[in-house]
C-alpha cells in the first residue's frame, strides 16, 4: 500500500485511516491557530482544516511506482490564489474529512494522477479544456507523450495568480521551452517586452493560450506575423518588387533573422481538405525512428518525388496532392530570433544569384500526427529537375529563383506557346493566299 508521511519518513510517521488520522488532524488544528499565516484567515474553517496537515512542509505520498508526490500546501499562496475563493472542495468533491485519508488510497503513477485530476478543470473552465483539447499540447498527449503538458503543467492548482502568464518572469511555457524562450528573449519582441511594452507579442499571442499550434504549419506563419503587422504588405510593396509573392512564398524570418540558415521546404499538401498531408506509410524515404527528420540520409531524390507524388494521387484518393514550396530557416530556434527592422536583409542578391546558399538545402515537410511539420531530407536536385516542374509553383520565378534548367525549360514552353498561334496563323495566311491566286480550287470548295 502506498503510504503518507510527513517529512519523507515511513513507519510510525504514516499517516493511515480512521481514528489515528482523525487524533492527528485535531492536534495539529489546535495548533494551526497559532501558526497558520495571516493572509490564511481568509479561507474558510473546512479549508484552514485541511491546511492543518497539507500547510506541513515535508507532507508526501510514495507511490506504487517509487515516484513521491508531494502534498503540501503552502496556505498563504493558496489563499492568494484565485482557487482559495471556491476553497479545496471547489475541486476536491471526493474528500469526506470524516474519513480522510482513506486506509488503502493507490497512486500508480504522478502523470496518471495528474491526467486524471486535470478532468476536474473541464467543470469550471470548459470553453479553455475545449481549446486545449484542439492544442498541439493535447495531441501529444494522446500520442502518448508523457511529458507533453497538461492543465496543471501550466497553472499550479493550488497557486493560481491572475495575470501571471502574461509577465516574462512567470510565463509557463519556458519551463518547457527553456532553448527558445532565451531566443525569444533577446528578440526584437522580447527586448520590447521587457522593456514594458505589454503591445509586443508573448509566447500565447503568436500560438495560443489553450488551443496552442504550430505556427509554422502551412501558411500560419505569415497570417501570424500580419495579424499585428497589418501594413507590412504596404510597407513592403514600396520597394519589394513582387511583393505579395514573396509574402506568399518566404517565410518572415528568412530576412528578419539575418544569422538564420535557410532551407527550402517542400510541404504536401492536399488540395480536397487544404491541409498539410501526413507522413505517407510505406515509402522508405518517410520512415524514420520517432518520426524525426532524416537528417543521416542523402534524402528524396527527383524520381522518387515524382513517385510518390503518383501513388499519393491514386484514384481512390480524395483531392489532388500538391506540393507547396516555400523558404524557410531552418529551426525553430532561429524564428524566434528576429531582430529590429532596420538589420533585416534587403539586399536581393542573398537569394536571388546563382548557387545562393537558400537554395543548397532542400526539405520535404509532412504533417505529424500532433499537427507539428515533420521535415526530411531531399536532394537539392528536386529544384532543378523536369520533375518538380509541378512542385514548386508558386515559389518558381522565372529569372529570379536561379535555377538555370527551369528557366530554360520555361523559354522553351514559352516559345513553343507563341510558335503554335503564330504558326497556325501563318498557316491561313499562306492558305488564302494560295486559294487567291487559284481561283479553281477555291470553286472546288
Amino acid at each position: 500500500m502506498a503510504k503518507l508521511t510527513l517529512s519523507g519518513r515511513t513507519g510510525r510517521g504514516s499517516f493511515v485511516a480512521g481514528a489515528i488520522g482523525g487524533v492527528v488532524a485535531a492536534v495539529v488544528l489546535a495548533l494551526a491557530g497559532m501558526s497558520m499565516p495571516a493572509s490564511a484567515g481568509a479561507l474558510s474553517d473546512g479549508d484552514q482544516q485541511c491546511l492543518g496537515c497539507h500547510g506541513s512542509p515535508g507532507i508526501e505520498k510514495h507511490l506504487e511506482d517509487g515516484e513521491t508526490l508531494s502534498l503540501h500546501i503552502p496556505g498563504n499562496t493558496f489563499a492568494q490564489s484565485v482557487h482559495g475563493a471556491i476553497g479545496c472542495t471547489g475541486c476536491h468533491t471526493d474528500i469526506n474529512l470524516a474519513s480522510h485519508p482513506p486506509a488503502k488510497n493507490t497512486i500508480d503513477t504522478k502523470r496518471k494522477f495528474s491526467t486524471a485530476m486535470v478532468q476536474v478543470c473541464r467543470n469550471c473552465h470548459s470553453e479553455q479544456f475545449g481549446q486545449w483539447e484542439q492544442s498541439v499540447h493535447a495531441a501529444l498527449v494522446k500520442e502518448g507523450n508523457s511529458v507533453a503538458p497538461l492543465c496543471t503543467s501550466c497553472h499550479s492548482p493550488h497557486a493560481v495568480i491572475k495575470g501571471a502568464a502574461e509577465d516574462m518572469d512567470t510565463v509557463p511555457c519556458k519551463t518547457c521551452h527553456g532553448d527558445i524562450f532565451t531566443a525569444y528573449a533577446a528578440s526584437v519582441h522580447g527586448v520590447l517586452r521587457s522593456g514594458g511594452l505589454t503591445a509586443a507579442p508573448l509566447c500565447f499571442n503568436c500560438h495560443g493560450a489553450h488551443d496552442v499550434s504550430v505556427a509554422s504549419a502551412g501558411v500560419g506563419r505569415r497570417d501570424v506575423c500580419l495579424g499585428c503587422h497589418t501594413e507590412a504588405l504596404a510597407s513592403h510593396s514600396t520597394w519589394l518588387p513582387n511583393a505579395q509573392l514573396h509574402f506568399n512564398a518566404v517565410s518572415c524570418p528568412v530576412c528578419h533573422t539575418p544569422q538564420a540558415q535557410r532551407v527550402v521546404v517542400l510541404t504536401l499538401y492536399n488540395s480536397a481538405t487544404q491541409k498539410e498531408v501526413p507522413g505517407p506509410a510505406g515509402i522508405p524515404e518517410f520512415e524514420s525512428l520517432n518520426g524525426s527528420p532524416t537528417a543521416t540520409r542523402t534524402g528524396l531524390d527527383p524520381a522518387t518525388l515524382m513517385t510518390l507524388l503518383k501513388t499519393l494521387n491514386s484514384k481512390d484518393v480524395e483531392g489532388k496532392t500538391i506540393i507547396r514550396g516555400r523558404l524557410e530557416v531552418r529551426t525553430g530556434l532561429e524564428d524566434h530570433e528576429l531582430t529590429v527592422a532596420s538589420k533585416a536583409i534587403s539586399d536581393c542578391n542573398v537569394c536571388h544569384r546563382e548557387g545562393a546558399a537558400a537554395f543548397q538545402s532542400v526539405e520535404i515537410s509532412v504533417a505529424g500526427p500532433s499537427g507539428m511539420p515533420i521535415r526530411y531530407g531531399a536532394s537539392k536536385e528536386v529544384l532543378s529537375s523536369a520533375f518538380s516542374i509541378d512542385s514548386i509553383g508558386g515559389f518558381y520565378a522565372i529569372g529570379g529563383t536561379r535555377i538555370t534548367f527551369l528557366d530554360v525549360l520555361f523559354v522553351l514552353a514559352l516559345l513553343g506557346g507563341i510558335a503554335l498561334p503564330l504558326g497556325h496563323l501563318t498557316l491561313r495566311w499562306a492558305f488564302k493566299r494560295y486559294l487567291s491566286r487559284n481561283p479553281r480550287q477555291k470553286r472546288k470548295r
